[in-house]
């Protein structure tokens, strides 16, 4: 016997509404930002509040800087000084030391001045050979 019934229907979806309203909600919000975002009174709000922040910001430097010098601690523009000055010593090293390879006629680390032969044997050496050889041979 064949079965007449429609297969069974899955079970309602009990979150599917909420999806719905969470979807339609946001399109909408982003619908009336976009629209307020795009006024001029917007850019003026927005570029007062962005000015007064980079006032505090520049009055909690001075603030800062104030303070480091009164307890005579370095400041974040004393470091970078430093580092610049420090950096350009280094360059000017390196061309000074530079200069002096040419001046001697070496060009950099190429082959340095011969040494002198080594004939005297370290004292650990010699006493090594005096224990051997017997103090007559010395």
């Amino acid at each position: 016997m064949a079965d007449d019934r429609p297969p069974p229907q899955p079970p309602p979806d009990p979150f599917a509404a909420w999806r719905e309203w969470v979807t339609q909600s946001e399109h909408q919000m982003n619908k009336v930002f976009n629209d307020m975002m795009g006024t001029e009174q917007f850019a003026r709000a927005s570029g007062g509040w962005v000015e007064a922040m980079t006032m505090f910001q520049q009055t909690m430097n001075e603030g800062a800087q104030r303070y480091f010098e009164a307890v005579n601690l370095p400041t974040r523009n004393d470091l970078s000084e430093l580092a610049e000055r420090l950096t350009a010593v280094e360059e000017r090293l390196l061309r000074i030391e530079g200069l002096l390879a040419q001046a001697i006629g070496r060009k950099g680390d190429a082959n340095p001045a011969p040494r002198p032969a080594r004939t005297r044997r370290p004292p650990s050496e010699q006493k090594a050979a005096v224990r051997e050889d017997g103090p007559a041979s010395k």
